[in-house]
């Protein structure tokens, strides 16, 4: 089981808090492709951070080229002695034409396939000597010079995909080396939705469940001994409703028979109301808070999660509070495993 670590600190603190994780025994660091770029800060932290893997969790693909992030990753691998690990995911259509202003494919999970196998034909090139000559439906890349080439690397850095739905999860059991389910994520969706469209990629192309690295799912926050604060729940409230509003996540809340507010959040979210977020986080009760999250002290959430996942997934991301000791931290691994 591999624990990692959320890198949150400001620009100034990635090193120090990198190596803050590196001294409590963390295996990972994780960036998050929200307001920042998510290679960067792994850059900052790739000397102070050891052993660690260097994680994006996610970064956005359909707003870069494929040959824009086969660099990005390559550096990332080659600056830290082969320790990147790619996370992607695809976004949402809004985000991706009006924000980034990048084109937006009807079928995400044939791009994303495209997307996979032009990353490692760039890849091959560098590092193997492969000449690139790729084409497919969504990207062609055909030209390559020795003035273009960067270093090569012995090795590439895995590709772990995030997913939501069945095909998107198919596509990582087919292709991918890991599997990153979506924060917005019940126990019932993972093992009624996720693990048998995850496992029918696998036997689609003849690998092992070993063979994927699978993180795990659902809002997961640790506290102090004290429990969660008021605000540390009313965030991850908003977080479900925001989510929840969305309508490509709508089938996760519909297989919890809340299909209604699904609804009611979407119709809020694009209203005109300033206070509508906050509105929206008021509408995620008890029962889903619970269903969506795990929230406690690092003991407790250790033997939630081994409760509701057991040796169904390999990794876990947390943020611990300030004052977690090694000891903690080895403790909520040995919960875990």
């Amino acid at each position: 089981m591999r624990i990692g670590y959320g890198l949150r600190g400001a620009a100034g603190e990635i090193a120090t808090e990198a190596a803050r994780a590196r001294s409590l025994g963390f295996d990972a660091l994780s960036t998050s492709e929200v307001a920042n770029d998510p290679f960067l800060p792994l850059a900052v932290a790739a000397g102070s951070s050891g052993e660690m893997r260097l994680e994006t969790h996610i970064a956005v693909a359909f707003a870069r080229s494929p040959m824009v992030t086969a660099n990005a990753a390559h550096y990332l691998h080659l600056l830290s002695g082969g320790r990147a690990v790619l996370g992607l995911g695809t976004q949402i259509k809004p985000h991706i034409t009006r924000r980034f202003d990048m084109p937006w494919s009807s079928r995400p999970a044939a791009q994303m396939r495209d997307y996979l196998a032009a990353l490692h034909a760039i890849w091959a090139d560098w590092n193997s000597g492969e000449q690139l000559a790729f084409r497919s439906e969504h990207y062609n890349h055909t030209l390559m010079t020795d003035m273009f080439r960067p270093e090569s690397s012995p090795t590439a850095p895995e590709v772990h995909l995030a997913a939501v739905g069945p095909v998107m999860t198919r596509l990582a059991g087919e292709v991918a080396d890991g599997l990153i389910p979506h924060a917005f994520s019940t126990p019932e969706w993972f093992h009624a939705v996720t693990l048998p469209a995850l496992n029918e990629g696998l036997e689609r192309s003849g690998r092992e469940r070993t063979d994927v690295v699978v993180h795990c799912p659902g809002f997961v926050v640790v506290t102090g001994e004290a429990g969660a604060g008021e605000q540390e729940t009313l965030a991850v409230r908003r977080q479900i409703a925001f989510y929840g509003s969305t309508p490509a996540y709508a089938d996760v809340l519909r297989r919890a028979g809340r299909g209604e507010l699904h609804d009611h959040l979407h119709a809020l979210s694009i209203g005109s109301d300033p206070d509508r977020w906050a509105r929206m986080g008021d509408l995620v009760d008890d029962d889903l808070l619970g269903a969506f999250s795990v929230i406690g002290p690092i003991a407790e959430v250790a033997d939630e999660l081994a409760r509701r996942y057991g040796g169904t997934i390999d990794q876990v991301h947390v943020v611990p509070p300030e004052g977690t000791t090694q000891e903690a931290l080895a403790g909520f691994r040995d919960r875990l495993a």
